[in-house]
């Protein structure tokens, strides 16, 4: 989407890419905290207003497997395609990044990086770049 086409648009756009480190966490509970922060953003878009969400994206890659959550409609609620290995995990990255029209990048911003608190309260984040979509 060009810049132009985003502005006539209204859409908002941004995507940030963070590392993560652990002294174990379990597949489940980190499913569960990236599941949680997708559904968290679709909420808090939802509270701004009423906005047409493009999508609300995670993509987690781990050693050994991978964590894939989209979310298009909140009533739907987020969809997760769970391909985490067994056992504790102790490092990773997360690809994370929502589109919505009605809201700037910086609302977004702002917004994805709340979601990400409770992330912070059991792992060690990094956070390796932002990027506002073009």
């Amino acid at each position: 989407m060009s810049e132009d086409t985003k502005e006539e648009a209204h859409a908002g756009s941004f995507g940030l890419k963070l590392r993560f480190t652990s002294s174990g966490i379990e597949r489940a509970e980190l499913a569960d905290l990236i599941v949680e922060a997708v559904r968290s953003t679709g909420v808090s878009i939802g509270n701004k207003r009423k906005f047409l969400i493009g999508h609300v994206k995670a993509f987690t890659s781990v050693p050994g497997g991978s964590l894939q959550v989209n979310l298009v409609d909140l009533d739907l609620g987020p969809e997760k395609d769970d391909r985490l290995p067994e056992g504790a995990i102790t490092n990773g990255e997360v690809r994370f990044m929502a589109a919505v029209v009605g809201l700037s990048d910086h609302e977004l911003e702002e917004i994805l990086e709340g979601a990400l608190e409770p992330l912070e309260e059991r792992l060690e984040l990094d956070i390796e770049e932002h990027k506002h979509e073009h």
